[in-house]
């Protein structure tokens, strides 16, 4: 833990990456093209780039776990920049596939509020975290910090500032727009 502050806070974590994601990049990509019978002949080309590009990419990927974000860099080519505010974060998940367990490598996925539909990406995901498990966590629970909470009970249920009463009647004017809708179809 590093003790310099930045806009969003104060550095708590700083992730570090397994360098056998590279074998695991480049062996995806390899069996993408398998797959594709047009990319076959292209496979050598690719193996030559993949040996430059993976190590690339790992020493420019990083994260960093503040007091109110979780900040994210990657990008060999096109560079990416992310802060994701913590009382954004809806959920973290862990996720790993077939030939990133075959390398021991996991990674983080971090769900913001506002993400919906099929095709709707994260805006945090992160592969070959090492402890991925222990960031998820840290992330979590200073995300409980931040959003200043507990266990939700039904009385904090409510959002901050209203009342049972102004949820009833929002209630109410929601069911006669939707029965006003019934009548004129």
């Amino acid at each position: 833990m590093s003790n310099d502050n930045n806009v969003t806070g104060q550095t708590l974590y700083e992730a570090s990456f397994d360098p056998m994601d590279s074998s695991h990049g480049r062996v995806v990509l390899s069996l993408s093209f398998v797959v594709s019978v047009v990319g076959i002949p292209f496979i050598p080309f690719l193996l030559l780039f993949a040996r430059w590009y993976y190590p690339e990419y790992m020493n420019r990927i990083s994260a960093r776990l503040t007091t109110n974000a979780v900040e994210i860099q990657k990008g060999v080519f096109f560079r990416k920049e992310s802060t994701i505010p913590l009382n954004r974060i809806t959920d973290v998940r862990l996720h790993d596939g077939p030939v990133m367990r075959h390398y021991g490598i996991r990674g983080i996925r971090m769900e913001t509020a506002g993400q919906s539909g099929q095709y709707a990406g994260s805006e945090g995901d992160l592969v070959g975290v090492i402890d991925a498990p222990e960031f998820r966590d840290l992330i979590l629970r200073q995300r409980q910090k931040v959003v200043g909470g507990g266990e939700t009970s039904e009385a904090s249920a409510t959002p901050t500032g209203t009342s049972p009463g102004i949820l009833a009647e929002i209630r109410d004017i929601l069911a006669r727009i939707e029965a006003q809708g019934r009548k004129d179809s």
